[in-house]
């Protein structure tokens, strides 16, 4: 006889990127309309969801060592079953099968709405007939819970059709399949009852490859949100650099609530490398786009990434990377260590050429010299007046952003309780003051 959905838990575990968030909120969304009740604590979980990611092999042994602490805490609370969703279990789902047999379920990309039916027929689990979303999100309510945050994720595009040579992400999401109004629609439908009333302050636009969709498609999109009375920020980020770029930043003139804040993986700034990764190699273009931006917005800051130790890098290539830092103002700079993986077209035909350490050594090396290069930058900000968005309120300590910081990557400002004005919630937008700047951080002060 099939036992109610209404008495099991679930608890997920988002591993990877942003977009990898969207996909748990989905989850998320379904399960609770399916009637099943959320905790925040895995123990009490009966299922345990694993969202996956396998883009680098720093990911892939996190995703691993996950599930293993995953399957330990089944051992030890009988009624847990774990399962593994996502990036890993769609590249891996024959390899996975073989070698973890105690994991419960898999499901690979693409089908995270259909966890709940998935979950009903292998347990025999009698879903809800009616909207039991209100309910579960009542049962489940806390003043710093991820559904009370003051942002969310909207993914406006699935899959990627570029071919860089490091990136697996093409063959485990597909090509790129934009999304249209209606997917939109439904996204923030659902986003708004997770929320049961809270307000969204900053929506974050993310896919695989967001330029590839096109600036008009992108002005209808950054237009529907615009016109939403509660969104004060939005934010774009994964831009791939190329000329649309340009094009794209005339919008920041056009739409006030675009933040001043660019989010474009380079990759490398050396020309020969960047061909080597089958990617944009006009530098040139990278110094135009710099430039625009803060032509058109002077407080825009800059994220981008870079990749060390891309087989057969050499010195001189690598010394591009550090003589690019010095040349152009890079804000916040993300460095992974290359990871040789097998199924791209790096890994299949050329040979992973310098070692771990050294690639480690480089990437400190320019770790270093970023941040004393962005020393005098962030000095300067010191003594500014700023409008930051709260997202969490303890008892010791409130931690707000700035528009140039995004969620869950970026810095944070700590400000004091004491002073606090008050009514001050989740999603306020306060004015404050720039007080101290720690190496990554800020101490803010209440003005």
């Amino acid at each position: 006889m099939p036992r109610k959905a209404e008495d099991f838990y679930f608890f997920i575990e988002t591993l990877g990127c942003p977009k990898n968030r969207v996909d748990s909120r989905r989850m998320r969304a379904a399960l609770l309309q399916a009637g099943l009740r959320e905790t925040d604590m895995p123990e009490n979980a009966d299922f345990l969801i694993v969202n996956s990611c396998s883009f680098i092999r720093e990911a892939q042994e996190e995703t691993i060592e996950t599930v293993f602490e995953s399957l330990k805490l089944k051992k030890k609370h009988k009624q847990l079953k774990v399962g593994m969703v996502g990036c890993f279990a769609e590249r891996f789902s024959e390899e996975v099968k073989t070698e973890i047999p105690e994991l419960d379920f898999l499901l690979g990309t693409g089908r995270y709405h259909e966890i709940p039916l998935i979950l009903a027929e292998k347990f025999n689990l009698e879903l809800a007939h009616h909207d039991a979303l209100n309910d579960n999100w009542q049962q489940y309510s806390s003043t710093n819970s991820p559904a009370a945050a003051a942002w969310a994720y909207f993914r406006i595009a699935q899959g990627c059709s570029r071919h860089c040579a490091f990136c697996i992400l093409p063959k485990i999401r597909g090509p790129l399949t934009p999304y249209d109004l209606s997917a939109l629609q439904r996204q923030w439908n659902e986003e708004k009852k997770l929320r049961h009333g809270a307000p969204i302050r900053e929506v974050i636009l993310v896919s695989q490859d967001t330029i590839s969709q096109g600036v008009d498609e992108l002005e209808r999109i950054i237009n529907w949100y615009s016109e939403k009375e509660e969104v004060h920020w939005i934010r774009l980020q994964y831009l791939f650099p190329d000329r649309r770029v340009l094009k794209l930043l005339d919008l920041w003139q056009k739409y006030p609530k675009l933040t001043a804040y660019l989010d474009m993986p380079f990759q490398h700034a050396a020309k020969t490398v960047l061909e080597r990764m089958k990617r944009p190699s006009d530098t040139g273009l990278f110094r135009e786009i710099l430039t625009k931006a803060t032509t058109i917005r002077p407080e825009f800051e800059v994220r981008t990434s870079f990749i060390v130790g891309f087989p057969g890098e050499t010195q001189e290539e690598y010394s591009e990377l550090g003589k690019f830092l010095q040349d152009n103002i890079i804000h916040k700079l993300a460095l992974f260590r290359y990871s040789h993986e097998s199924g791209t077209s790096a890994g299949d035909h050329l040979k992973d050429t310098i070692p771990d350490e050294e690639k480690i050594e480089r990437i400190n090396e320019l770790r270093n010299l970023h941040l004393e290069l962005r020393k005098n930058f962030r000095a300067n900000l010191a003594g500014r007046s700023e409008t930051v968005l709260v997202d969490e309120i303890h008892s010791n300590e409130i931690i707000a952003r700035r528009e140039q910081d995004s969620p869950e990557i970026d810095e944070v400002v700590f400000l004091p309780v004491k002073g606090a004005p008050a009514g001050l919630a989740i999603g306020s937008m306060p004015q404050i003051e720039l007080s101290v700047p720690m190496e990554y951080d800020f101490i803010g002060e209440w003005r």
